[in-house]
């Protein structure tokens, strides 16, 4: 699909590492894949419902982005 948008081999092999690492805390690398992986963090503490504690948790060593921790901190610690 990416080819057929003529997007670069380069963008589609990082968008392809992103994607099928993205559950991986070992493989983010760069700024690009910590931000789906923040992302991806914000919709699975929704999905599992999980603790204030454990979103604490979350926000202090994983999240590494400014922006990320606001989100975490506006959608999740600021109303429990």
């Amino acid at each position: 699909m990416l080819s057929d948008l003529k997007i670069s081999d380069e963008i589609i092999d990082r968008v392809c590492y992103i994607i099928g690492n993205h559950h991986s805390y070992t493989k983010v690398d760069s700024i690009d894949f910590q931000i789906i992986f923040e992302a991806d963090f914000l919709v699975n503490i929704f999905e599992d419902e999980m603790s204030k504690e454990a979103i604490e948790n979350i926000k202090e060593n994983i999240f590494k982005t400014e922006t990320g921790k606001k989100f975490i901190r506006t959608m999740y610690l600021d109303n429990k």
